[in-house]
């Protein structure tokens, strides 16, 4: 074939041949340059099956447009012949550049070669075939990762039969030696082999045939790194162990991921280098030693040596001061303080909503962990949400030093994400960035942001910082975005958005069954489900128990769980003093988590410990200071211990924060109610429904408590007609129908129903004691068996 031309290529020389091709150098005599053509082998040629997998090939491959990629230029037939014109890389493999001397060298190309891994991976191709063999090293040290032949293509047909192996032996997963379904994860192991290759000259699996060296892959733990190359950093034996892992679940679950690691270790091998260069003492050559020695015959006198250094003293004391003056007056003062305000969802895609906000409560809990900076909770930041508003007046109205706004773009799998840093003193910028990644790189870009704000803020971070920076709850993208979805529709608090935030945290915790962040919020959803939906309490009861032990199980650090026990103590199981020990425990783990005092405050108010519930919700208003249920839960307390005018002033400022917040109007219209201002009782009411719509019942038995005791009956009625149909719909409206039934004076009925909803654990039974719609039966003798079965009777 040398010398004949094919179509408009000139075949000049053959570069190699491999399982899926042979590689001639040719000449484009069109377009007057030097390209690789690549022909299925001659006894391939007559399958059919061979000849789509090239096909195959030829369309992953050209899907790729990555500098670390070979680029296909097209895919032509002639003669019955097909073949692929590629990119013709000038350069050797890195087959024949192994072992690599340097380890700056080797981590180097390791970062070219995941990057293109990266991008592969972000199309849906995995390689299958990593090896030295596949990788081209250019004149400009440039890798270029090719021959996609074995590639797999999502939504393609599967060419390879089930039972096969495909791949280069000594560099396959345990999954594809047992014929499993692969992923990029495949790609990853095969790439630890490579590097520890590339370190070694040898791959980590050996044995002395070839079912030996299948069975070292699958059930026997590698070579040590550091026992053939002492030199190497430890941190790089750890990454290529972890890349190698048997379990793709324990391996990285992202190129991007490996590469980040790679990039540390690069990172460190520079700065040792620089300190090596600064601190080693150069030796002097022969030449040198030979100038040295001329200088020393004409050394100055003893009386000239003297006045040449007490010029350097004087230089040495002028140089410190300037130093001293400079660092003086260029001190960059720590920023301790500061507001991550809810970035923008770029194009208002409801369906992207959920990134944005995410993105931000993200960085809030991974910033609010750093020991000298205080961040400002969420739902305070996101007061903010869509309104177009200066960062600087935002960052003065919460009291912090510094804002950092950004804005997320989604197209597809390519998120842009945009972060700015500004003083809130000055309106200056301090740092700002974007990033341009894969979806899948979400959890790196975060980890990113926030190093960088650490760093631009000041912040002296210790190694227990740096942890807490570098801590991931999970690898797994896909449960990191499904848990994302879970907060997002928590934080709506509506029964049906709750049912979706249930499913979200599930679906994460089936992606990743470690995640204890997952099963933290699904327990913080069931805590809650009953109380805005009506559904009985029992069986969340237990699913809430359950979720939050195993997120405690898989993270003792965590302080929701605790909060959602200490919940579900109090309120429903009416164990108070265990509702308070893991109300305790909670904020002994995390004091700035404003949810954890909320509830404990709510847990002393049910007690009727009214002076130490007000510290504690002073507390979570401190905290979280526009959050809308804490001042609700201020103005509830406030009137608990007789300040009425401060409790309705609160409560008309909740309003002001946010009118369609149905607590607060059920709030302010219990409190007109038991004040007998009944018009603005019911007013505020209206709007509870005008919120909520007809078909929930929230507030429904003080409504009909205030017209009862307004003289209308009817009305009341009413109510109650309402009321049993939401019972019979298995709703937990019991104490709501005795409310009613207390308003007109029917004490029978009343206490039928409160007993009612005191056997079903309806989360309203527990306002027993401080709830005054019950101040005309407390010397009833029924009343005060139920405050004893509650647990209230102290």
């Amino acid at each position: 074939m040398i010398g004949s031309t094919i179509s408009h290529y000139k075949i000049l020389e053959k570069l190699g041949e491999g399982g899926m091709g042979v590689v001639y150098k040719a000449e484009d005599t069109k377009l007057d340059r030097i390209v690789a053509l690549k022909f299925l082998p001659p006894h391939l040629s007559s399958s059919e099956q061979e000849k789509a997998r090239f096909l195959q090939e030829a369309k992953a491959a050209s899907a790729l447009n990555h500098p670390n990629v070979c680029t296909i230029y097209g895919i032509e037939e002639f003669e019955g012949q097909q073949f692929i014109e590629m990119e013709f890389v000038e350069g050797v493999t890195l087959r024949q550049k192994l072992p690599i001397q340097k380890q700056t060298d080797a981590v180097n190309y390791a970062i070219q070669i995941g990057d293109a891994l990266q991008e592969a991976h972000s199309k849906g191709i995995v390689h299958r075939d990593i090896k030295a063999e596949n990788i081209m090293v250019n004149q400009k040290n440039q890798i270029k990762v090719m021959d996609f032949g074995l590639a797999k293509l999502k939504g393609s047909m599967k060419l390879t039969r089930t039972s096969s192996t495909v791949g280069t032996l000594a560099y396959m997963s345990p999954e594809q030696i047992q014929g499993t379904e692969v992923d990029a994860r495949s790609d990853l192991f095969s790439f630890g082999i490579l590097l520890f290759e590339m370190l070694t000259g040898r791959t980590p699996f050996r044995g002395e045939h070839e079912a030996a060296v299948l069975y070292s892959i699958v059930n026997e733990q590698p070579e040590s790194l550091l026992k053939l190359r002492p030199d190497c950093s430890p941190e790089l034996e750890r990454i290529i162990g972890r890349a190698i892992e048997k379990d793709p679940e324990d391996r990285y679950q992202s190129a991007a991921d490996f590469v980040s690691e790679l990039r540390r270790v690069q990172k460190q091998s520079a700065k040792v280098s620089r300190t090596m260069t600064q601190e080693i003492p150069i030796v002097p050559s022969e030449r040198a030693k030979s100038y040295t020695s001329a200088v020393a015959d004409s050394a100055p006198s003893p009386k000239r040596m003297r006045q040449f250094i007490v010029a350097g003293i004087i230089l040495i004391v002028l140089a410190a001061s300037a130093v001293s003056y400079f660092s003086f007056f260029n001190k960059k003062e720590t920023i301790d303080t500061i507001a991550v305000l809810p970035f923008e969802n770029v194009g208002a895609d409801p369906n992207t909503e959920y990134l944005s906000d995410g993105i931000t409560e993200s960085l809030i809990n991974t910033l609010s962990q750093l020991s000298h900076l205080s961040v400002k909770s969420r739902s305070s930041v996101f007061h903010y949400k869509g309104k177009d508003i200066d960062p600087q007046k935002a960052g003065k109205e919460l009291g912090v030093k510094a804002v950092l706004t950004g804005s997320v773009t989604q197209r597809g799998d390519n998120l842009q994400i945009s972060a700015e840093l500004v003083d809130v003193s000055n309106d200056n910028h301090i740092w700002g960035d974007q990033y341009n990644k894969k979806l899948a790189d979400i959890l790196t870009v975060q980890e990113i942001i926030s190093k960088e704000i650490s760093q631009n803020l000041s912040l002296k971070l210790g190694g227990e910082d740096e942890m807490k920076l570098e801590k991931r709850a999970t690898e797994n993208t896909e449960a990191y975005q499904l848990y994302l979805k879970g907060r997002f529709y928590w934080n709506k608090r509506k029964a049906d958005d709750l049912q979706k935030a249930i499913d979200y945290f599930n679906e994460a915790i089936a992606k990743d069954s470690t995640y204890a962040l997952a099963y933290a919020g699904l327990a913080s959803t069931y805590a809650i489900y009953p109380e805005y939906s009506g559904a009985p309490a029992q069986q969340y009861i237990i699913k809430t128990g359950a979720a939050a032990n195993k997120a405690m199980e898989l993270d003792q650090t965590l302080a929701e769980p605790h909060t959602d026990l200490g919940l579900i103590k109090s309120a429903y199981q009416w164990d108070w003093a265990g509702g308070e020990k893991e109300f305790q425990s909670a904020i002994e783990l995390d004091s700035g988590y404003p949810i954890a005092h909320l509830w404990y405050a709510t847990c002393l108010q049910n007690e009727g410990k009214y002076d130490a519930a007000f510290v504690e919700i002073k507390k979570a208003q401190e905290l979280d200071p526009l959050s809308l249920v804490i001042n609700q839960n201020v103005g509830e307390i406030l009137f608990c211990l007789n300040r009425v005018d401060e409790s309705i002033k609160e409560l008309q400022y909740t309003v002001e924060l946010d009118p369609n917040f149905p607590g607060v109007h059920g709030d302010l219209a219990y409190q007109y109610g038991q004040l007998g201002r009944f018009d603005e009782a019911v007013a505020e009411f209206k709007k509870v429904t005008d919120i909520v719509g007809p078909n929930n019942p929230f507030g429904l038995g003080f409504l009909g408590n205030i017209y009862a005791r307004m003289g209308k009956k009817s009305e009341a009625f009413k109510v109650l007609d309402q009321l049993h149909a939401f019972a019979g719909q298995g709703d937990a409206v019991a104490v709501e129908i005795a409310e009613v039934y207390a308003g007109l004076g029917d004490k029978d009925k009343a206490f039928e129903w409160l007993q009612k909803g005191c056997d079903a654990r309806e989360s309203e039974i527990v306002y027993l004691k401080w709830d005054r719609s019950w101040d005309f039966v407390h010397s009833d003798p029924r009343y005060i068996a139920l405050l004893k079965k509650i647990g209230l009777d102290k």
